[in-house]
């Protein structure tokens, strides 16, 4: 019996000077080689999709912009035209001046000037042009002087440079028309350029309605 305590009691001393020499810290030792790795695992299934988002609410529309300004007028495509009404129902003599304040020394240079004598405001004769032209049964010519604000008509004998009057009430009303010149050019060259425009297009210059029409006109 004694000697298996001893025995025990050697065990339990062996026991406490393993625990304290392994309680002390040995050298770290190597690294060991690294472990290969390890296969792929299969793929998992898809998850399931999302649902879709509501749509956001609308903006509001912009206000309009302010509008541009108005583009400056283009160039008349015809000549200005204008026309001008006399009555000399009450004239008479030989010689009959018309004051027409349309005639400026401008116009009588570039532009082309039309006159046309009436008896009775329907028949309208392009002048000089003589008398008997108006059905008036005599023999006289009409001549025509432009001035300055002027418009003058003489009346002579045929075939002479006698002056013969007529008399109040054979001659109804003067119309003058007017067309501005719209060429680069000016003086008698801008009238004949005129002149020629209205014989291309057609127009005889002695017929008053035709030369109205033209124009757009009001008789």
């Amino acid at each position: 019996m004694k000697t298996t305590t001893n025995f025990i009691k050697c065990a339990i001393i062996i026991f406490a000077i393993t625990l304290t020499s392994c309680s002390k810290d040995g050298d770290i030792g190597p690294i060991g080689p690294q472990g290969e790795q390890g296969e792929t695992g299969a793929t998992g299934p898809a998850g399931e999709d999302g649902t879709n988002g509501t749509n956001g609410p609308n903006g509001t529309d912009g206000t309009n912009g302010e509008d541009g300004e108005d583009g400056e007028d283009g160039e008349d495509g015809n000549a200005n035209v204008a026309t001008y009404t006399y009555d000399i129902s009450s004239e008479s003599g030989a010689t009959i001046p018309v004051t027409a304040t349309a005639l400026s020394q401008e116009v009588i240079d570039n532009d082309l000037i039309l006159g046309y004598l009436s008896k009775d405001s329907s028949v309208y004769t392009p002048i000089p042009a003589p008398i008997y032209a108006f059905e008036l049964g005599d023999n006289s010519d009409i001549a025509v002087e432009i001035s300055l604000n002027r418009y003058w008509m003489f009346f002579y004998e045929v075939g002479t440079e006698n002056l013969k009057s007529v008399t109040a009430g054979q001659l109804n009303e003067l119309k003058l028309i007017i067309v501005e010149s719209n060429s680069t050019t000016s003086g008698k060259s801008s009238k004949e350029n005129t002149l020629a425009n209205l014989k291309y297009a057609g127009i005889d210059t002695s017929d008053y309605y035709a030369v109205m029409d033209y124009y757009g006109l009001e008789y």
